[in-house]
């Protein structure tokens, strides 16, 4: 069974300043609900969604090269629902999304026309 998702962001990060100047990082925003906390160093009464990753949770690492085809084409579109694809990476030893599938039809047919270019 596949989980859909809202992604509100996708975004590339490199330090070209640093011993790896050409390697990216590419990271998923995804709406995450808000919960309340209720503990002796933090207190939250909350209610609706951020873009925050929960406390022990982890961003979902994104492909760099699909990052770039998928902002350079223009297909990614935000605050759409997608259903994710994942493989193991051997360059950074993680599970990466290898593929947004558009769940709206309409989104099907930008990413088919943004990719034929």
């Amino acid at each position: 069974m596949s989980k859909k998702f809202i992604v509100c962001g996708l975004q590339i990060v490199s330090f070209p300043s640093s011993k790896n100047p050409n390697q990216e990082s590419a990271k998923l925003l995804l709406l995450y609900p808000l919960e309340n906390v209720d503990s002796l160093k933090f207190k939250r009464k909350a209610s609706g969604q951020s873009t925050e990753t929960p406390f022990g949770k982890q961003a979902l690492c994104v492909n760099p090269a699909y990052a770039h085809k998928l902002i350079d084409t223009g297909a990614f579109v935000s605050n759409k629902e997608y259903d994710l694809k994942f493989e193991f990476s051997v360059d950074t030893m993680e599970n990466e999304i290898v593929e947004l599938v558009p769940v709206e039809p309409n989104l099907k047919k930008h990413f088919e026309e943004c990719f034929k270019a």
